[in-house]
């Protein structure tokens, strides 16, 4: 446990949405609801990190939803929930998405290319080698949403590329590794799929993008110290939240190699966690 937290010095608590925030069900706890609720009352910035698009987010968060800002696609793009405002957004530059797609061509990969924020629930889709479930229900839970990809007449505008693989961490790591030789200026974000915990989704993004990166530029634009900050979570797209915030916090459900590295609460997404972390700090 954290010693001598300073709970008068905290302005800005972060929290993951799916698997940390979100019951199994999608929903939000009463309890957890309340100490968001709480917290707004106290003037403590509350801040939803997500791997979800904003056109995602909204399936899950209403209008009037205890936050004050969202910041979604991993750090892609940044929203004031209250004002209903985009505040901030980042996307490739062409040659790069260009770079991403020949390399994951040349693999066989099964990916998907999102358009640019604000539009980013839209996309295109290949196809590679070997049958992916985990693909295919993707695309059917999306229907309307996407068009085959053809490089021959692709403008290269993306804001983000996305590979479907099986949940292997060896696979997982070699293939990270040679995305990174391939590819240059690239982040590679590791997600558990929130559907099918057997497969990994392989997020890739401007090396600028991540959740810390996402609250790195929230905390500048609100002029919050990087010490003043608490952060929960519960996968690997978490882990640059955690590197960034002064406390941060690991649901009991998290990813087992992260529990090594980040304090663990006793309470899963199921169980009030974000209330048992918020009573840990001292709010």
């Amino acid at each position: 446990m954290y010693n001598n937290i300073e709970k008068e010095k905290i302005k800005l608590l972060a929290t993951d949405l799916d698997g940390t925030l979100l019951r199994e069900d999608k929903t939000i706890s009463e309890d957890d609801s309340e100490t968001l609720r709480r917290l707004g009352r106290k003037g403590i910035v509350r801040v939803a990190a997500t791997g979800r698009s904003l056109h995602k987010v909204r399936d899950v968060l209403h209008a009037n939803s205890p936050f004050d800002f969202v910041i979604f696609s991993s750090g892609a793009g940044i929203y004031n929930w209250k004002e209903k405002q985009l505040i901030h957004s980042e996307k490739f530059e062409n040659e790069i998405t260009f770079e991403i797609c020949k390399h994951l061509l040349k693999s066989n990969f099964n990916f998907f290319i999102y358009k640019p924020i604000p539009h980013n629930n839209l996309f295109w889709f290949h196809k590679g080698a070997g049958e992916c479930h985990e693909f295919d229900s993707y695309l059917q839970r999306h229907s309307g949403d996407f068009t085959e990809f053809n490089l021959s007449n692709f403008s290269g505008e993306a804001g983000q590329v996305m590979a479907v693989i099986p949940n292997n961490d060896v696979l997982i790591n070699r293939l990270t590794v040679n995305i990174y030789k391939a590819c240059k200026n690239v982040r590679v974000i590791r997600t558990t799929s929130p559907v099918n915990t057997e497969f990994t989704w392989l997020e890739i993004f401007p090396d600028t993008v991540s959740k810390g990166h996402g609250l790195e530029w929230l905390c500048n634009y609100l002029k919050i110290e990087r010490a003043d900050t608490a952060g929960i979570g519960n996968d690997y797209n978490d882990i640059e939240m955690f590197e960034f915030v002064k406390y941060p916090f690991l649901m009991k459900n998290g990813a087992k190699q992260l529990k090594e590295t980040v304090l663990t609460i006793e309470a899963s997404n199921q169980e009030n966690g974000l209330s048992q972390a918020v009573d840990l700090l001292g709010l």
